[in-house]
């Protein structure tokens, strides 16, 4: 039919969760150990179809992760994560794309919104010597993309053939793409920044 939905829930445990961070100035890959997690969430899309020219598809997801337990950072020291969210994931994301065909063109234009993301799994700000240097949280941030195919007719065999044209990061959003999660609210994360836009164009050809 011309409308199409689904939702599906999910619930996952895990036992000695190990988290990863990168030392950027060691060159050497981190782990912690956070016990036992909870993870769960809810994803849903649906897309409607109102003309046989026009497609339109929008998509979510809800995600909570919870730390059962505090954790020992030293013989002397605990991170006090019991009841808080795991460094790194979003909440929520969502988004939607709308595309359009007319005989060999198609073009779409597509948008996903990822929310915010504690930085450390205590889910406190960034603290060093009494200043605060960053918030709790890595802003929430949208992305647009945009993409555009033409069939080349009498090349290759039919529909297999075409010119593809993608931009990513329509509106050159700055954003932070990653970072290496921690449990210490004294200490800085290494971020990546997320990709500016970028403009490309494919010849695919086939037999």
């Amino acid at each position: 039919g011309r409308l199409q939905a689904q939702v599906s829930g999910w619930y996952t445990v895990f036992h000695d969760r190990l988290a990863s961070s990168y030392d950027l100035e060691t060159n050497t890959t981190i782990y912690r150990n956070l016990g036992t997690v909870h993870k769960y969430g809810i994803d849903g899309s649906v897309s409607y179809r109102p003309i046989d020219l026009v497609t339109l598809y929008a998509f979510g997801s809800y995600l909570k992760s919870k730390i059962l337990d505090d954790v020992q950072a030293s013989a002397t020291s605990t991170y006090y994560t019991a009841g808080k969210r795991e460094a790194g994931a979003p909440t929520y994301t969502f988004g939607g794309r709308v595309e359009g065909n007319a005989g060999p063109i198609r073009v779409g234009l597509e948008a996903k919104r990822t929310g915010d993301r504690y930085v450390n799994d205590q889910n406190l700000p960034v603290v060093i010597s009494g200043v605060q240097v960053y918030g709790a949280k890595a802003p929430a941030y949208t992305l647009f993309n945009l993409d555009a195919r033409i069939a080349l007719q009498g090349l290759g065999s039919d529909g297999q053939t075409f010119l593809q044209l993608n931009v990513t990061n329509l509106f050159d959003k700055l954003y932070v793409g990653g970072f290496s999660g921690t449990s210490a609210t004294n200490s800085l994360t290494y971020a990546q920044i997320g990709a500016p836009r970028a403009v490309s164009a494919t010849l695919n050809v086939g037999f």
